[in-house]
């Protein structure tokens, strides 16, 4: 039933995913291109993990499952500038500052190098079934706790969300990194945090939709 739940899961960001697409070929910029890659990635990380009781331990599990770590690393962190951005694009002042751009940048910039350091350089990836799911995890860690990229990455925009409501009337990032934020704590309940993540993916991509419209 779990592995059922991942694939309905992951086609679900995969649809986000693909309708961003549609609409961002019509008006694109970087900062939906990031977004993007990161709700792809989302739909690649649960389908993976819902294929893992089909496929069993074994070196194609191991090698589909390493981009999971790779993608969060890499671009997860990103989505402070693309909200930051969506942010200038919808005409809030206070997005149009050149130094709050550059501390969002440098800050994003820190917890990739953060991420990378732990989920691609010193990636151990283990054999780890729990819970009717099969899966690898990295067996590296560097601290006790949950991902600092993640939370700080999803506090950030939480605050952005919050700017946008009350700058611009667009409520759906805040409601999206909310859900998102009350969901994370929730790694032994998948149902309520990928129900998060599926909203943080929906809020992420129809701002910048609306930011592009705009």
């Amino acid at each position: 039933m779990q592995n059922v739940f991942f694939v309905i899961v992951g086609l679900a960001q995969l649809g986000i995913a693909i309708y961003g697409t549609t609409q961002m070929r019509k008006h694109f910029n970087w900062y939906a291109l990031m977004v993007l890659i990161v709700v792809y990635g989302l739909a690649h990380d649960n389908l993976v993990i819902a294929s893992g009781a089909a496929l069993g331990e074994g070196d194609l599990l191991k090698t589909i499952n390493a981009p999971r770590f790779w993608i969060h690393a890499l671009f997860t962190p990103a989505m402070m500038i693309s909200a930051f951005g969506a942010l200038r694009m919808m005409g809030s002042a206070f997005a149009q500052s050149k130094a709050w751009h550059i501390i969002i940048c440098v800050l994003a910039t820190a917890l990739i190098a953060l991420g990378s350091y732990i989920d691609i350089l010193n990636l151990d990836l283990v054999f780890s079934p729990e819970g009717g799911v099969t899966k690898y995890s990295n067996a590296f860690e560097l601290m006790k706790g949950p991902p600092i990229p993640a939370v700080v990455t999803i506090l950030v925009v939480l605050v952005f969300g919050v700017i946008m409501w009350r700058n611009v009337k667009w409520k759906w990032l805040f409601v999206g990194s909310l859900l998102m934020f009350l969901a994370a704590p929730m790694a032994s309940m998948p149902l309520f945090q990928n129900v998060g993540e599926i909203a943080f993916a929906a809020g992420l991509v129809t701002t910048q939709i609306r930011a592009a419209r705009k």
